[in-house]
């Protein structure tokens, strides 16, 4: 699968954090607690990645995607060669539907492109530790015994101590097996 065709129609960035609207003060939250805690080392390891494309699949009022997506931005931005475009996932459902999580259309999902953009590798939609909170809890919110708004809240309060260090050490993780480092 070619991804040129969604990555030419993605927007830029900024024009996607206009769409946030009200939620614009937590992705700025998770920007800020994610560059006050990186290292020298991690930034220079970070820089050390080739040069890549990430689309990006996902919606502004995505949880996941408002704590997820700030910190996939830093990294890009301290490693300087990396380009990165966001599409809305409700207006491509089409490439939604094609990596389904579970069978559902969970967000946010970072595609890694490579120069002729074919895909290297898919990342998402939240760090394993993350994922392993809701699952842990999955069988309750099944029968009823909990309110997802309980787990949403464990998963949010993991994001807030955690400040992107699972994402960081996932994808670099993955930017190593797939030899871009």
């Amino acid at each position: 699968m070619n991804f040129k065709e969604y990555y030419d129609k993605a927007m830029n960035y900024e024009d996607y954090v206009s769409l946030l609207g009200e939620n614009f003060k937590m992705h700025q939250v998770h920007c800020k607690r994610f560059e006050k805690d990186i290292t020298e080392e991690e930034e220079k390891y970070i820089k050390t990645v080739k040069p890549v494309n990430i689309l990006v699949l996902t919606e502004p009022w995505c949880g996941d995607s408002l704590a997820v997506l700030p910190v996939v931005r830093n990294i890009a931005e301290i490693n300087g060669s990396w380009s990165m475009k966001v599409l809305r996932r409700d207006e491509n459902l089409d490439l939604m539907d094609r990596f389904l999580t579970r069978g559902g259309r969970a967000v946010p999902l970072f595609f890694f492109l490579a120069d002729n953009y074919s895909l290297i590798f898919k990342w998402g939609p939240r760090p394993k530790a993350a994922q392993d909170i809701f699952e842990a809890h999955r069988q309750q919110l099944q029968e009823g015994t909990i309110e997802k708004m309980e787990v949403v809240k464990k998963i949010r309060n993991f994001y807030s101590k955690n400040h992107g260090k699972a994402i960081l050490t996932e994808l670099m993780s993955a930017l190593k097996e797939n030899h871009l480092i």
